[in-house]
């Protein structure tokens, strides 16, 4: 290495230090602290609207199950819970908690109830000829 070449490493050496060494390092701060003992809040209650006259509360998510109680049109209900096309809720005025088709609950209160599609007529049964007397 020539005189040169070592000036020069030397300068840029001590050009380094006095800039690294005016820079003051910044103090420790620890990480924020996260208290994981309570949960987030929950979210506001899930509030619908019977959109029919008359809808059947029932004890579980089938039109098999045994009614508790009728619904009145624009009666509030709470949706605690879902089961397929079914919710479970509560009943703001009554209090009661059961089990509603959501087909008939709406998120807004209505002007006038839906109307509900009726029951398709069974088809008509054949009449069977009775058997024929057997022979002996």
């Amino acid at each position: 290495m020539t005189s040169r070449h070592a000036l020069f490493v030397v300068a840029l050496c001590t050009l380094a230090l006095t800039l690294f060494a005016c820079v003051e390092p910044e103090p420790y701060s620890p990480p924020p602290v996260v208290d994981y003992s309570s949960p987030p809040p929950s979210p506001p209650p899930t509030f619908y609207f019977v959109n029919v006259s008359g809808l059947a509360l029932r004890e579980g998510p089938t039109t098999a199950a045994p009614q508790i109680t009728s619904l009145n049109f624009n009666d509030q209900v709470e949706i605690l819970d879902t089961s397929g096309s079914w919710a479970r809720v509560r009943v703001t005025n009554l209090g009661l908690t059961g089990w509603a088709s959501m087909r008939y609950l709406q998120p807004m209160p209505s002007d006038r109830p839906r109307p509900v599609p009726s029951k398709r007529p069974s088809a008509p049964k054949k009449e069977t000829p009775p058997p024929a007397p057997k022979a002996m």
